[in-house]
């Protein structure tokens, strides 16, 4: 049974605005910890990329040294929810 979800105009222009401003950034850092984590609950095409997250040293808002990574653009869409 298919389950019809009646949108106004509104809700779709909203829905298109919030895709549009979260585009992706290849040069974001992410707190490698995280991704990891976030990972490990993920399918197997998504979580074969754990293995190639590159190591790059940052620091946090405190001043902590921290491991960060750069993700690719089909990791970014798992983290946001929308694969």
């Amino acid at each position: 049974m298919k389950k019809v979800i009646k949108l106004k105009e509104s809700d779709i222009e909203r829905m298109v605005k919030k895709i549009i401003n979260e585009q992706y950034d290849s040069d974001k850092l992410y707190n490698k910890e995280y991704v990891v984590n976030r990972l490990r609950t993920a399918p197997y095409p998504v979580k074969r990329f754990i293995k190639d997250l590159p190591d790059i040293p940052c620091f946090d808002s405190q001043g902590n040294q921290k491991i960060c990574t750069k993700v690719p653009e089909v990791v970014y869409v798992y983290l946001t929810g929308r694969y």
